[in-house]
């Protein structure tokens, strides 16, 4: 049979509402930064506020930290991340409500993994049959491109985050309503529980996903220019929906990662896959699925009632396990374009107005991580935006 290479390929990353993040473990890297320049705070002099503690606001405040400057990062989620979302909590293994792969052997995802000694396995084994109501073969996924071999870490993809916030002054629950900036510096006025707060640097770098930044729910002073507002608004959204299953007992295979239909494996329009946990997971007896749904399918489940677009989803595992009656123990999804700091799951990248987008302005006012698409390129445009601040800074 075909192998099933293209089953995911760089498509699937980010689709990256229940969980504390690794509340031990990075409980005391959230914490121990001072609150620079807050209504009725101290005074800190700063010279870099970070907007957005996903991983491309992360890797830019660790980069710039480790470059002796004294940094804060402003998040409006009560937890770091962004759209990579482990819930440790709801289901009897981790699940990803986010982004859920590593993109090839070469993504710079891997030194964050070694360096914590962490566990990623390829997805090796798939399951796929010819048509609908036909039989489940396994097959081998095996691609000579590099960038198409995908590994997802046992026990969360939220481990890596750890090195990036170690000891990062990083203020959650603190939403941004206006950003000021001239060649001068840059203030910025947040809502932090109900209290205003206000941040003052030589510059900021801004990591808002652009579907928020083409809402206007962040106000810049002066107005930034039409050429960049434009190119926000212009960026397609992908639409990709995860629901999350858990079964009491084992239903069906759990040596195979994915299950698709044959005739949609390396389609651009492929409606839905489903995917084991990472080979190596372990958990309690039962199983847990992935539901993955993309595209004109996606947005006409996202259209319909919970409840219907729960059912919609056991039909296709009742198909495979061949059981009609078969009921899940629970059932988790989270809605990102509800979550008011996404409103998408992801955003088209390599669009026309991309330069416009990351244009500085003001030579105080930086942009990184914006449309990215994967886990190590938004970390890579942080740490590549973090070293274009690191020269701004030094010719002050």
């Amino acid at each position: 049979m075909e192998s099933t290479s293209s089953l995911i390929g760089r498509r699937g990353v980010l689709i990256g509402t229940a969980a504390t993040l690794m509340a031990g473990a990075l409980a005391a890297c959230t914490t121990n930064g001072k609150q620079a320049n807050t209504a009725g705070g101290g005074n800190e002099e700063l010279d870099v506020i970070v907007i957005g503690a996903g991983i491309a606001g992360l890797a830019a405040a660790r980069e710039l930290t480790d470059s002796g400057k004294k940094v804060v990062v402003v998040e409006a989620r009560d937890r770091l991340g962004g759209r990579m979302f482990t819930d440790h909590t709801s289901m009897p293994i981790p699940v990803e409500l986010g982004c859920e792969f590593i993109h090839g052997q070469d993504a710079s995802t891997w030194e964050l993994v070694r360096k914590l000694g962490l566990t990623a396995n390829q997805d090796t084994v798939a399951a796929t049959r010819e048509q609908p109501g036909g039989r489940w073969k396994e097959t081998t996924v095996d691609d000579p491109r590099p960038d198409y071999k995908n590994f997802r870490i046992v026990g969360g993809y939220d481990q890596i985050l750890a090195p990036l916030a170690d000891k990062l002054s990083i203020q959650l629950n603190t939403v941004v309503k206006r950003v000021e900036y001239s060649s001068t510096g840059v203030t910025v006025n947040a809502d932090q529980q109900g209290r205003p707060v206000t941040y003052q640097a030589r510059a900021v770098v801004v990591t808002i996903p652009v579907a928020v930044l083409a809402a206007g729910t962040v106000e810049f002073t002066p107005p930034l220019p039409r050429a960049k507002t434009q190119a926000f608004e212009s960026v397609p959204q992908e639409s990709i929906h995860k629901v999350i299953v858990a079964f009491d007992s084992p239903v069906f295979s759990q040596d195979a990662a994915l299950f698709s239909e044959a005739s949609t494996i390396g389609d651009e329009n492929m409606g839905w896959y489903l995917m084991n946990p990472p080979k190596g997971t372990p958990g309690p007896a039962g199983q847990v699925f992935t539901a993955m749904i993309e595209g004109p399918e996606a947005t006409r489940v996202l259209a319909l009632p919970r409840e219907r677009r729960y059912e919609e989803v056991l039909d296709i595992i009742r198909d495979i396990a061949g059981d009609p009656k078969l009921r899940p123990v629970k059932v988790l999804e989270h809605e990102w374009f509800k979550d008011p700091f996404s409103l998408a799951p992801y955003a088209k990248f390599g669009v026309p107005g991309e330069d416009a987008i990351y244009e500085p302005n003001s030579d105080s006012l930086y942009w990184a991580g914006i449309i990215t698409e994967s886990v190590d390129t938004s970390r890579d445009s942080g740490k590549e935006v973090a070293g274009e601040v690191l020269q701004r800074l030094r010719r002050k």
